[in-house]
């Protein structure tokens, strides 16, 4: 009995030492990570759209895998309401390009005579989207957005 009690100790010992040594190693070298960009770059839905009158946004096309799209977005859906303010086809450009990619947002829409409720988590505008960035216009949100580049934007086919 007695030669068998050093030897469990010994174990113990080894294990707690290797149980420290191993916490040791992961606060001294943590697992690597990405480093996130101080800057993202401008919010991005993933929509074509148009004007719907007073009733707010036209979505006319949805791209295929963007933040719209996963949300449930549809062409000819009404966004009515973008992170619980009304919205207008003047505004919308500006309102979106303000969000930082991966904010969730709450977005109001009319689908037919229903009203429905989603949320678009907002993405990175890809550099090869086809339409310019507008320019922030701090003084009158209401105004048309100044575009950017001056240059036309390309033709976009229609699918």
């Amino acid at each position: 009995m007695g030669a068998s009690s050093p030897v469990k100790g010994q174990r113990e010992k080894e294990r707690m030492f290797t149980t420290l040594a191993l916490q040791t190693m992961i606060l001294a070298f943590p697992a690597p990570r990405d480093r996130e960009p101080v800057d993202k770059g401008p919010g991005f839905v993933g929509i074509t759209f148009g004007d719907a009158n007073e009733s707010g946004v036209l979505v006319t096309e949805v791209r295929p895998g963007g933040p719209a799209d996963l949300a449930g977005m549809k062409a000819d859906d009404i966004i009515r309401k973008f992170d619980g303010e009304r919205i207008s086809f003047e505004n919308f450009p500006r309102r979106i390009i303000r969000y930082r990619p991966g904010t969730i947002v709450p977005v109001e829409i009319l689908r037919g005579n229903k009203t429905l409720a989603m949320k678009v988590t907002i993405g990175l505008r890809p550099d090869d989207y086809p339409y310019p960035l507008p320019t922030l216009n701090d003084d009158d949100p209401t105004t048309p957005p100044e575009i950017a580049d001056p240059t036309p934007a390309p033709a976009v086919p229609n699918r």
